[in-house]
């Protein structure tokens, strides 16, 4: 009986060496896939943000580019962030650690019962708010205007949006409604490369499945964007998310073609991996 129990504790143990080998090979092996893929956009296009990408708490890159972007864009560290699930990777997090404030809005009550227990609360004075809400074209307006008043100014720096289907619509909506950040970072379906046009039909209630049916092509993003004053800066090199710029600031940024922008998607560098596991508990110090 002792034996075998002994037996079991030793294969638990090399199955558990095993399987930590090979996620430390394939971390090295994502690592350098990575690091040539950045290497054949520096000869391409030596001025490309996404050049600056580096990963603290976003999914892939985005956590670089987005500080590189802001460097340059004068800005009054606020933000607003839609789909972020349990917060803890997601393109806002590591702002909220550099002293911006924001709100997080999550459409499923499990993640943001977690984000509340986590952080022991969901609304921190003046530095987080957290809304629990499924977006549609119906009150995405009536929750900016309430991120607004939050922050207590009428101008948004950076906007994230990533729901997987009607992100198109939101942004559309958003525009007609005469809302304009200063940046916005939005997931792209990158298996249609420019200039295919394609996005899914709106449908009020449509989550994703898991499927290839999700969002719009790049080349449709930024026929919107353009149409409403709006430049494609980048995409990262995992070929997730697009960000855009309001043209007035374009001049502070090397403009390249959406041929040149376009990334595909790199599958085996989403998510990038990253030493030990991510938390909130930085940010609940913070925010107590």
């Amino acid at each position: 009986m002792i034996k075998s129990f002994f037996k079991s504790q030793v294969e638990n143990f090399q199955r558990f060496i095993g399987t930590y080998d090979l996620l430390k090979i394939q971390s090295i092996q994502q690592e350098s896939e990575y690091n040539r893929v950045k290497e054949q956009m520096h000869l391409k296009l030596p001025e490309n943000v996404a050049l600056s990408g580096f990963k603290k708490y976003s999914q892939t890159d985005e956590d670089g580019i987005i500080e590189e972007i802001f460097s340059r864009i004068p800005n009054n560290k606020t933000f607003l962030e839609i789909g972020i699930q349990t917060g803890i990777e997601c393109n806002s997090l590591y702002l909220l650690l550099k002293g911006w404030k924001g709100t997080w809005v999550e459409g499923s009550e499990k993640y943001c019962k977690a984000i509340e227990k986590d952080l022991g609360g969901n609304s921190f004075k003046d530095k987080l708010s957290v809304l629990n809400s499924f977006i549609d074209r119906e009150n995405i307006t009536d929750i900016f205007k309430s991120s607004f008043d939050f922050f207590n100014s009428k101008e948004l720096d950076f906007f994230s949006l990533d729901i997987d289907g009607n992100d198109y619509y939101i942004m559309e909506e958003l525009f007609k409604s005469a809302i304009f950040p200063k940046v916005v970072c939005v997931e792209y379906n990158a298996k249609f490369h420019p200039p295919h046009k394609f996005k899914i039909r709106y449908n009020k209630t449509h989550v994703w499945d898991k499927t290839d049916y999700m969002g719009c092509s790049l080349q449709e993003y930024t026929d919107l964007f353009t149409s409403f004053n709006y430049t494609l800066l980048c995409c990262n090199l995992p070929g997730v998310n697009a960000f855009y710029i309001r043209n007035d600031f374009t001049s502070l940024f090397k403009e390249y073609t959406i041929n040149e922008i376009y990334q595909p998607y790199r599958f085996y560098l989403s998510p990038i991996t990253l030493g030990h596991k991510p938390s909130l508990r930085y940010l609940r110090d913070l925010l107590h």
